[in-house]
């Protein structure tokens, strides 16, 4: 049986894409790069640059741990939308 594609509902989408947003916005407020947020969290350049497009792109909560140290905040910000 072949393996199928990972796909998400609307809902899904949307909660990922504001995640990706919000992430960008504490980065910028900090004023670092991508390449310094993905060094400071031990993650992948490509990993933060495809979180904050508008691209759907799922991540673990080990990333998000590690995302909201290197930004200073914690985890459960990452997922506050105002």
């Amino acid at each position: 049986m072949p393996i199928s594609k990972k796909t998400y509902t609307e809902e899904e989408e949307q909660f990922l894409k504001n995640i990706g947003f919000k992430i960008q916005f504490l980065r910028k407020k900090l004023g670092i790069s991508q390449l310094e947020l993905a060094e400071k969290a031990d993650l992948s350049y490509a990993t933060i640059s495809h979180l904050e497009s508008t691209a759907v792109y799922g991540l673990s909560i080990v990333a998000i741990h590690r995302i909201a140290k290197a930004l200073e905040v914690e985890p459960n910000q990452l997922m506050k939308f105002e």
